[in-house]
Formats: structure tokens, sequence, C-alpha cells
């Protein structure tokens, strides 16, 4: 039996949709917009355009580049020699980091990392408003990081493990990901409390937004 289409699903439809007529007996796209605009919660109205942007997308995050992923990247050759082992002669490859090639690195990968991430999260027109008031919201709380709103934000958008792909488990040994120990399935929330109180917020928002889209359709 084929399912009909979420509430979510319409919407991203709709956003997407290039014939907005109303008509009086018939739930069109332009219904769903309606309902949105009608939301009381209007950060939970920003928040599922976003989702729908984001289901619209490629749905991908670049990772942004770990401290051992700038050692591997800054490992350089400093010395070449020949030695001999079982009567063979065979050249010899020193490497080791330095602060220069350190700082090369760094610059590198964090560089192809800000210009991926940029590409990657251009269709999310929604993210700028949704991040500046989850900042307003966290800074007004005392609570604030810097760059925590986007982190959160893209996490409740893409939360699985990277790893094991939401699964919990291993695909070669279907053992336990090592990875997503702690939350089976799931990366851990950034921020730690800070990062779990801003996406409960979200959560309830958006879970209010979607009440009010339903009262619209009731009436």
């Amino acid at each position: 039996m084929i399912e009909a289409p979420t509430t979510q699903e319409r919407y991203t439809q709709a956003i997407q949709s290039s014939s907005l007529r109303v008509e009086a007996d018939v739930r069109g796209d332009a219904d769903y917009l309606i309902a949105a605009g009608w939301c009381k919660s209007r950060f939970g109205a920003v928040l599922i355009r976003l989702q729908a942007e984001w289901d619209a997308s490629e749905r991908l995050v670049p990772q942004r580049p770990t401290k051992r992923d700038i050692m591997k990247a800054a490992l350089v050759n400093i010395e070449t020699r020949k030695e001999k082992k079982e009567g063979k002669e065979r050249l010899k490859h020193v490497r080791k980091i330095t602060s220069e090639s350190m700082e090369e690195a760094r610059e590198r990968l964090m560089g192809a990392y800000t210009s991926e991430r940029k590409r990657a999260l251009a269709p999310l027109k929604s993210l700028p408003a949704a991040g500046l008031h989850l900042s307003l919201k966290m800074a007004l709380d005392g609570e604030m990081l810097e760059d925590l709103p986007a982190q959160v934000l893209l996490y409740w958008l893409s939360p699985n493990c990277r790893v094991c792909h939401g699964t919990g488990v291993q695909a070669a040994t279907e053992k336990g990901c090592g990875k997503c120990r702690e939350r089976p399935g799931f990366e851990p929330i950034p921020g730690g409390l800070l990062g779990k109180m801003a996406l409960d917020y979200i959560e309830d928002c958006v879970a209010r937004a979607r009440a009010d889209m339903r009262t619209y359709f009731a009436t």
C-alpha cells in the first residue's frame, strides 16, 4: 500500500512548486505555504522550511578537519637515505611534522572545508535566519559558544553517525559501532549540555509549529 505523503513532504514539494493556485475544494501547494505562515511559532515555521530545504538538497555536511587529519597532512619528507636489509639496498624516507608544515596543512584543510561547507549549505536559504534566532536565544539565556548554534542546527538536520550511517553496527562485523557507542546510531550532540538544551528548544518549536499547521487544516 502506498502511504500518503506527510505534511513535511508536502511542504518540501510546495516550496519548489511553480503552481501556487488556491482552490476552495482542493488542498494544494499554496495551502501548505499559507499554513506555515499562519504558525504562531515563527522560529518553528523557519525550522520547518529549513527541514524542507534540507530534504530537497544533497543532504551532505562536510566534516571539519580534526587535529589528527591535520597532523597526517602535515607529514613531510625531510630526509631520504639508503639502507641495507637482508643484503638488499633500498631507500628509506624519514617523515616528520614541522611547525611550518603543520600551519600549511591547517590552512589548506580548513580552506577546503570552508569552501565545501559553503557550497553544500548554499541551498539552505533559511539557515542564516534560524542560526540568528538560535544565537540570540542562547545569548539571552547566557549560554553561548562560538559557532554552536549552526552546529546544533546542522546536527538536528543530520544526526546519524557518519561511520555506521545510523545503524549502530559495523557493516563488516555486525558488532557495535565504535564511533557511536554511547548513543548507537547518532553522532555526539555538539556542545554537550548546552547543545542538548538548544536541541530541545528546536524540537519544541517545531512541534508547536506542526501543531499549528494541523490546526489550520482542521479549520
